[in-house]
């Protein structure tokens, strides 16, 4: 089951977000989704759909193991995929293997953070976000989070077509991500003409900032 939202523990304006954003019938697209805390409580009330990627395999069976538990099969897709600027094969550089871990990485030993001592590794198809939009079956995001431990710009960098047509998304901002890829993630944003909700900034953990779509593509 999801944490309770008023948990020191977890990040309070992420449901909050989807709570408040997530109008029923939409989509969201959970990109590291880890064990599914958010992707179940965006499921919950059975009125939206979830497509969750996790690309670490441990994080992955106990990810499925909580969308069976909680009758929502039919809600939540989940992919062990990590996203990328491009559509390849890579390693996961694994900081801890246990199911629920965090700051690992894709295609090297940095993270968010810098350099990590790595205890595994993990094969996994990184995937592109515009070439996941184009398999038959995935369903188009209206939403997306976006959590991946540093990551964040190079999946931006892969989505173009993505962003152009979501109405928001959630961003983890800390480390490498305000220290020397913010003005980069930023101009990525401002392209596909999503603007930054400032008041978001001081809200729950202050790790996430979020980008609205406030005016229509027409």
């Amino acid at each position: 089951m999801p944490q309770d939202p008023g948990s020191n523990r977890s990040e309070p304006e992420t449901f909050e977000w989807i709570r408040t954003t997530l109008k029923d019938q939409e989509v969201l697209w959970d990109i590291g989704a880890n064990i599914g805390v958010f992707s179940l409580y965006a499921a919950l009330e059975k009125k939206n759909k979830v497509l969750s990627l996790e690309p670490s395999a441990e994080s992955y069976a106990t990810l499925n193991a909580n969308i069976r538990l909680n009758g929502l099969d039919e809600y939540i897709q989940a992919l062990c995929f990590a996203g990328s600027k491009t559509t390849n094969l890579l390693n996961l550089f694994m900081k801890d293997t246990s199911a629920g871990a965090s700051h690992n990485s894709i295609g090297s030993s940095s993270n968010q953070f810098g350099e990590f001592d790595v205890n595994g590794f993990q094969s996994v198809i990184a995937i592109k976000l515009d070439d996941l939009n184009q398999i038959e079956g995935v369903p188009s995001p209206n939403h997306i989070k976006l959590d991946v431990d540093g990551k964040e710009l190079e999946i931006l960098e892969g989505a173009a077509n993505i962003l152009s047509g979501i109405n928001s998304i959630l961003v983890e901002m800390e480390g490498i991500n305000l220290d020397e890829n913010l003005e980069k993630i930023e101009n990525i944003l401002a392209m596909a003409r999503l603007e930054e909700e400032l008041s978001w900034r001081n809200k729950g953990s202050r790790r996430n900032r979020l980008y609205l779509r406030k005016y229509s593509n027409e």
